[in-house]
């Protein structure tokens, strides 16, 4: 899991809990990680004949987001008198990452500063070369089309009388070991210029003149990207005629510009960035960047699946950041099969990405998750609502609004009355799920309503087969007993009662229809559909009951959040059979969204939950997928964008619409985790 994520939409960096880089994503976020699995990019000190690392059991940590896309360090060594402050910056415009780090310690001799590099550029081992040009001052890898351009810049009024101070780069291979450091000396040793597997160290050495004293050392460590040394030199350049601080107030008031206000330790402006961090230029929303999910199976999170892209995308739009639903809207144009549907999941170049939905299936059907384009189509209206951008849509309508309903029109059975079997939400078994039939009504209804602002003569048809979808959702798929069933499960299509949180998103769903039903003005299909929807909401509020009951996770006194269903296997903990399953943060939000809605939790009561996302954050603010149904502790990925999205839609519900000039705010809630060296506010 990561501590810590920055991006711009081209440059994205991964850094653990010892502020060791995991993850350089450059030029596309989520494509290739330049950095390789166990690689040794960390930061050293060498001090009283010693090397010491930052982070780990040795150190207390302090850690969390500033202001801007920065993030700010505090390590102080639980037995030496040695403390680190560092913060980490990424310019708002350009690929530059800046670090700067202020060592505070008591040494009358020499005391060293390493930044160790050990890339993999291009996600692979083969044929990298590094030199450090000592003239200029500048260390440099270079593969290809990636360049990556590196100096160190010390603070010159050093706290030591006439200090000496010199800094020089070495580039080795992995076969002899790396770069060498002498543990009596703090010298480094290896070559100017090395290739294949290769790893660089940048040194900086302080040394007081005549045995003073030397209370601090204090430098800024500059990264630049490019296609060329040209390329990467020029932002480096840029990057030193700024300095640290200049990055970091240019990044300040980009963000300040962007949300209105950004207020430090904000865990709502927080997620608001840390989405955008996995937000690409070209339109791709990644799950989750973090690495350490790849075990032995060789996979990732670092797909766009359009089912957590779309809603990611919804959340920043509501949040007043509607250019990133644009761009990801543009992706869908671009991505949409020439059929109308998404395959499961893409490359963030737009290519497909791996999957497992088996494509041995019964003529007509097709191995997909119907609902992935369903919540893509909802997106386009969400984005039309909050700019009044009539021309974009206009544009993308035949590539992909239209397309995209054509093909969920089409895709039905029983009459039109079903929707088609295909993957439930989850991505683990087929059939006809009602969150499906829910979602795929509503895009239908979306679609009319795009097309009735279009003066297309679409809109007719789609708000039938919406009515249609409506009341195969009624007759076949819920009664008043129990609610909505989870679905009928292929290939005997037999009723599937088992509780599941998909459920809990069909009144969101239906309220979206109902909404749309008065702006889609002088249909007969929007009167059956009123009569339809005051007949459900009896089964959402009975379904909702139902759902909190079997899986609202209860370990401790308090309630502990909401499992995906009863049954739950993934990243399940020994001995858990009496839980439904590990509480997720999604699944949670949407127990709370739907029980505002149907006006069984109050706004009270939403606030004190707010807690519970905190509380189960890593110390920084970031949110994993899930948490463990016993001990609370984070499991998979970390951050989950769609964890971070659920809070965002929490927040802006509560807080109604809000002027396009603010921003929600939460109370702010300040606490200590217990039994971890990290402490966050």
């Amino acid at each position: 899991m990561r501590l810590c994520v920055l991006g711009n939409g081209s440059l994205f960096l991964g850094f653990d809990a010892e502020a060791k880089t995991r993850e350089i994503f450059w030029p596309v976020v989520g494509l290739a990680n330049h950095v390789g699995e166990g690689a040794r990019n960390i930061c050293l000190i060498w001090y009283d004949g010693t090397f010491h690392r930052t982070g780990g059991t040795s150190w207390h940590t302090q850690a969390r987001y500033g202001e801007g896309m920065c993030f700010d360090w505090a390590f102080k060594h639980k037995q030496l008198p040695l403390s680190v402050e560092m913060s980490d910056c990424v310019d708002p415009y350009n690929p530059l990452w800046a670090r700067a780090i202020s060592l505070n310690i008591k040494s009358t001799g020499k005391v060293c500063l390493y930044f160790r590099q050990h890339y993999h550029l291009g996600e692979n081992t083969a044929s990298e070369c590094g030199f450090f040009d000592a003239k200029a001052g500048r260390l440099y890898h270079y593969k290809g089309h990636h360049w990556v351009a590196i100096t160190v810049t010390p603070e010159h009024r050093l706290d030591a009388e006439n200090p000496v101070y010199t800094a020089r780069g070495a580039v080795a291979k992995m076969r002899d070991g790396g770069v060498q450091l002498v543990p009596e000396t703090g010298g480094v040793y290896g070559n100017s210029i090395d290739h294949g597997l290769i790893e660089s160290i940048y040194s900086v050495t302080c040394e007081g003149h005549g045995g003073a004293t030397v209370n601090t050392l204090k430098a800024t460590y500059f990264v630049a990207f490019g296609a060329t040394r040209q390329e990467a030199d020029l932002r480096l350049d840029e990057a030193l005629q700024l300095g640290f601080e200049g990055i970091r107030r240019r990044s300040a008031k980009y963000w300040a510009t962007k949300l209105g206000r950004d207020r430090r330790g904000c865990f709502y402006t927080t997620s608001v960035k840390l989405i955008t961090t996995h937000c690409d230029a070209g339109g791709g929303i990644l799950a989750s960047c973090d690495t350490d999910i790849m075990g032995d199976f060789r996979d990732h999170y670092r797909y766009v699946w359009p089912r957590d892209a779309a809603m990611c995308a919804s959340s920043l739009i509501n949040s007043k950041l509607p250019e990133y639903g644009r761009r990801y809207l543009a992706f869908c144009a671009q991505t949409l099969s020439q059929d109308g549907y998404f395959w499961q999941r893409y490359r963030p170049d737009g290519t497909r990405g791996s999957g497992w939905h088996s494509p041995d299936l019964p003529s007509g059907e097709l191995p997909i998750q119907e609902d992935e384009v369903a919540l893509s189509l909802i997106t386009a209206l969400e984005y039309l609502d909050q700019t009044h951008d009539l021309g974009f849509i206009h544009e993308i309508y035949p590539t992909f609004v239209e397309k995209a309903a054509r093909f969920i029109e089409g895709y039905r059975t029983q009459d039109g009355f079903l929707v088609k079997p295909s993957f439930d939400l989850w991505e683990e078994r087929r059939g006809i799920f009602s969150f499906t039939q829910a979602v795929s009504a509503a895009a239908l209804m979306v679609a009319a309503r795009i097309a009735w602002l279009l003066h297309k003569r679409d809109f007719t048809e789609f708000c039938e087969a919406s009515c249609e979808l409506v009341q195969g959702l009624y007759s076949n798929l819920s009664n008043d007993e129990f609610g909505f069933c989870r679905g009928m499960v292929s290939p005997t299509l037999s009723v599937d009662w088992t509780e599941d949180s998909s459920l809990f998103m069909i009144p969101i769903l239906l309220a979206k229809i109902e909404e749309l039903c008065h702006k889609v003005p002088g249909l007969t299909a929007t009167k059956r559909l009123e009569s339809l929807l005051r007949r459900l909401e009896p089964r959402s509020i009975t379904t909702w009951n139902r759902l909190e009951k079997a899986l609202m996770v209860s370990t401790g006194p308090e309630p502990n959040g909401i499992a995906r269903y009863k049954g739950d296997w993934y990243w399940r903990p020994e001995g858990s059979h009496d839980l439904p399953g590990n509480p997720w943060f999604v699944t949670t939000a949407w127990y709370l969204i739907s029980g505002y809605l149907l006006r069984l939790l109050d706004k009270a009561e939403i606030i004190t939950w707010l807690n519970w996302f905190r509380k189960h954050s890593l110390g920084s603010g970031i949110l994993p997928e899930q948490v463990d149904g016993f001990t609370g502790a984070p499991l998979s990925v970390g951050p989950l964008v769609w964890s971070h999205s659920a809070y965002i839609d929490l927040v802006n519900l509560i807080q109604g619409k809000s002027s396009p000039d603010t921003k929600p705010e939460v109370p702010k809630i300040r606490r200590k985790r217990r039994n971890s060296d990290i402490q966050g506010e």
